[in-house]
């Protein structure tokens, strides 16, 4: 409330009215769209003793956290969760109504309503409001907070708390009535809606390289990095969609979006660049800026662009992971390949060229490596492409031990090493072996990089987990396209007992000479929660060619005692049953059905083919019927021994036989 009167001398000296679309007609310009109306989504870990954080990008909903509310009536005040975030960006906070979004759910026969207390500080200033809920169930419900007006700067902090007063109250309860309060998730919609400035946005001046246009746009704000995810804006150059992920890299206070537009078959003149960003539903912020182009078609230098600091990895980017495993006698061979596309192999390829870079910030990566694995001193370094040496150096330090392999997998990659090479890095056996392959792109740029890492580790008695959740679970999205092809092959003498699986489908078959066990699952289908345990076999007749031979050995018996039993007997339902059986038997043994089960089928069958023998009818000699007290002439054939009648005295005379079907020559 002080701070009134320097509120309204600041209002008319610097406030930009702030309006849908913006247009700025120079070389550069700083635009600040002023206060914008937005949600600021709960993320992250909160209870009442811990903070969770904010974000304004509901593309960074993806990890739902949900916590059961305390029902004790004498505990009084009950905090329940606590969130804090920065200040976006300098400027002023108007005078109006923020509004708290609780999401929850009721369980039991009951509904619950309850005393709450929202309280939010903003830049040291304290704003709270108590009030009564009416009973209900869900999803969600909305306190409003009434603010005064504020001048802030970018990086002073704004604390939400959330406080139950006296417990819930019930409608009529029971010992099933729960009260859970959630946030985070992909459709959660549990944060604030504020009225503050959000980002201030400059629009540089545009570098043209032959036919290539490099636009920078940075960003100034405390969620930069969330506020640049490609999926969340869109460029355009005279109307026309510019393709491709931009170059994202960070600055003093923010970071810097580089958009490449192939200016081919395009003449020299003015071009109006318009920049969309998409943040969150019914959030739209536009500007745009008209720039004089000179375009000479030449084929430019080949440098294009290169920024100065490091890119960030929040970009946008896709990763698809194939493992391949082998068992072999007690080890497991484990080849791991990373095909990376987008903003991570910006990283990855502009960090091969800064190895040891003691300008980067004190926590990049890249400047860490130099110092623990002292690798300074590559050729070609900061020269604007990737050396063979400073792949070399690169690989030299991810080989040397399993701790700086799985940093690089942890840290520098955001995924989880132990998912990756199948066990704790410190327990691989055997030197490492890893590729790392540009694909004949050694310049700055976001295409597609393969990293392919071989490993091994000691097979242990009992179950060991083949594949399971491989993305760690972070605020920042690295991954926006996750995929996954992983298979494992054992030897004809292993067998698997057991294959078991969470949350996703597994494809298990047995092919006589191995055992197969596939998990893949495309972008579109992605999975950030799963794991597919397995059990090898102990036992020889579980081993795949064991069991196939065992088989054959039960299908050629039950042949056997078919064919044999039905001499004088019909034989038609033997052999419907032989091969029915037959069918079943290799469908069980193919889908990975344990051996055991396939043979105790197999001898079920074996026991079913003697009791169909025997209630098979015998076959009837026709005429003797009709004939009772004439004694019939009969000859036995010499390859089955059925009796069969002669019915004719013509000689000669050839008879078919009853039971083989053999022609027999009576003369």
């Amino acid at each position: 409330m002080g701070r009134a009167n320097v509120v309204v001398v600041v209002l008319l000296l610097t406030i930009i009215p702030f309006l849908p679309l913006q247009e700025v007609s120079a070389n550069q310009s700083i635009v600040n769209p002023g206060p914008i109306e937005h949600t600021l989504f709960f993320i992250g870990e909160a209870d009442s003793t811990n903070s969770g954080s904010m974000t304004p990008s509901q593309s960074s909903l993806n990890n739902l956290i949900e916590t059961e509310v305390a029902n004790e009536a004498s505990a009084g005040r009950v905090k329940l969760y606590s969130f804090e975030t920065s200040i976006a960006s300098n400027g002023i906070i108007p005078e109006g109504t923020w509004t708290h979004r609780l999401n929850y759910r009721v369980e039991g026969g009951s509904t619950a309503a309850a005393n709450w207390t929202v309280e939010t500080q903003i830049a040291g200033e304290t704003f709270s409001e108590t009030q009564f809920s009416v009973a209900g169930r869900g999803p969600t419900f909305e306190m409003d907070v009434e603010i005064d007006e504020l001048v802030v700067n970018q990086g002073e902090q704004i604390i939400v708390s959330f406080y139950l007063e006296n417990g819930v109250i019930w409608s009529s309860p029971d010992d099933n009535s729960k009260m859970f309060v959630s946030w985070g998730g992909p459709e959660s919609t549990a944060g604030i809606v504020v009225d503050a400035p959000l980002l201030e946005i400059g629009m540089m001046e545009p570098n043209v390289d032959g036919n290539e246009v490099f636009f920078p746009i940075q960003f100034y704000s405390s969620f930069a990095n969330e506020l640049a995810k490609s999926e969340d804006m869109i460029a355009k150059i005279n109307g026309n969609t510019i393709q491709g992920d931009p170059y994202i890299s960070t600055i003093s206070n923010g970071v810097e979006v580089v958009y490449v537009w192939d200016a081919e078959g395009y003449l020299s003149g003015d071009y109006s660049l318009n920049l969309t960003i998409q943040p969150q539903d019914g959030v739209d912020i536009q500007v745009a800026i008209t720039h004089n182009l000179s375009l000479d078609g030449n084929s430019g230098s080949g440098d294009g662009w290169y920024p100065s600091n490091e890119p960030v990895r929040t970009g946008g980017s896709s990763i698809h992971v194939q493992i391949e495993v082998n068992q072999v006698n007690e080890r497991l061979e484990r080849t791991s390949t990373l095909e990376i596309e987008g903003a991570v192999a910006t990283w990855l390829r502009w960090g091969l060229d800064n190895i040891g870079n003691e300008s980067l910030d004190s926590t990049s990566w890249w400047r860490e490596l130099s110092s623990s694995g002292g690798i300074i001193g590559a050729d070609g370094l900061n020269n604007r492409q990737v050396d063979d040496a400073e792949l070399e150096l690169l690989i030299n330090h991810l080989t040397s031990g399993g701790r700086d392999l799985a940093d690089f997998l942890d840290r520098g990659l955001a995924l989880e090493s132990k998912a990756i090479l199948g066990g704790d890095p410190f327990d691989l056996e055997g030197a490492l072996d890893i590729q790392i392959d540009l694909q004949d792109k050694i310049s700055f740029g976001p295409e597609p990089i393969s990293i392919k890492i071989r490993s091994s580790t000691v097979l242990e008695p009992g179950s060991f987990v083949f594949i399971e959740s491989f993305v760690r679970s972070q605020s920042k999205t690295y991954w926006t396209e996750v995929s996954l092809d992983a298979s494992l092959s054992t030897n004809p003498l292993q067998g698997i007992s057991n294959v078991y699986s969470e949350e996703i489908d597994v494809n298990h078959l047995r092919l006589g000479i191995a055992e197969n066990v596939r998990v893949s699952f495309t972008s579109d289908e992605r999975m950030d929660d799963f794991r597919v345990t397995i059990t090898p076999a102990t036992s020889f007749i579980d081993g795949p060619l064991t069991g196939i031979f065992l088989v054959f050995i039960i299908m050629l018996l039950s042949g056997t005692v078919s064919i044999r039993g039905t001499r004088n007997r019909s034989r038609a339902p033997s052999i419907f049953w032989l091969l029915l059986s037959t069918v079943i038997l290799f469908i069980l043994y193919i889908i990975g059905i344990r051996m055991s089960i396939v043979l105790g089928a197999g001898i079920g069958s074996f026991a079913m083919a003697l009791i169909i023998i025997f209630i098979s009818p015998k076959h009837r000699i026709d005429g003797l019927d009709d004939i009772p007290d004439k004694k019939i002439p009969v000859i036995d054939c010499p390859i089955c021994k059925q009796t069969n009648p002669i019915p004719s005295d013509e000689r000669p005379l050839r008879l078919p036989c009853g039971g083989c079907g053999r022609i027999l020559l009576i003369e």
